[in-house]
């Protein structure tokens, strides 16, 4: 869940093209991945958040003043979860290489010879000469993701879901440990089920986009 991003025509121009590429494609095979901000006094300004595929927001506490953080990287498929870790708050390439050779590659080496493609967005530590060379030799193909895109992303209404989880009824956090736990909990509650739902939003997120002429898209 983050604030939607202002688009430039050349932002617009890429979704429009992503849009068109990939709409036969098929996104059971997509793992989405995304990091994410954790608080412990709470989410930051829930205006800013994206709604949970249509419905109607629910109040979450805004955040006012400084506090503990704890990141996260997280990854889903229609299949399940890639296992959780935490991470620095400034991760640098080796260090998310470390994550996806710890947690990435041994989930899409469960599919035992499915083919799948791994989604990131465009973050320096992402698609750094390094991390690429890491991509390509352990053999994993990536989606090309457009700029400025999370309304794109199935995963950003899982952090949404999580927020309301691990925040209800204005929760707070006394440890990074303490969050570290709720968040870990509120992971493995979630469902391939559920999981589904959002990446079958998919084709109508690529149709909403083309529709809206590459704008940002409510979801």
């Amino acid at each position: 869940m983050r604030k939607a991003p202002r688009l430039q025509q050349h932002h617009k121009d890429a979704r429009l093209e992503f849009a068109r590429n990939n709409m036969s494609r098929h996104w059971d095979q997509v793992i989405f991945s995304d990091e994410k901000k954790f608080n412990l006094d709470g989410p930051d300004g829930f205006h800013g958040y994206w709604r949970d595929l249509r419905k109607e927001p629910r109040y979450l506490s805004r955040r006012n003043f400084g506090g503990g953080t704890v990141m996260v990287w997280g990854a889903i498929c229609s299949k399940g979860t890639v296992r959780l870790a935490f991470t620095s708050a400034r991760m640098n390439s080796q260090e998310y290489q470390n994550v996806l050779q710890d947690n990435l590659l041994p989930f899409i080496n469960s599919f035992e010879g499915n083919e799948v493609i791994f989604q990131q967005d465009n973050a320096s530590v992402h698609v750094s000469t390094s991390t690429k060379a890491w991509l390509e030799a352990n053999s994993i193909a990536t989606l090309e993701w457009p700029a400025c895109s999370p309304d794109l992303n199935p995963i950003e209404n899982v952090w949404g879901w999580l927020v309301r989880q691990i925040y209800s009824q204005d929760k707070e956090y006394s440890s990074r440990n303490e969050l570290k736990e709720a968040i870990e909990r509120a992971w493995h509650e979630l469902t391939p089920q559920m999981l589904s739902k959002y990446i079958h939003s998919m084709p109508n997120r690529i149709f909403e986009v083309i529709k809206k002429g590459g704008n940002t898209i409510d979801y």
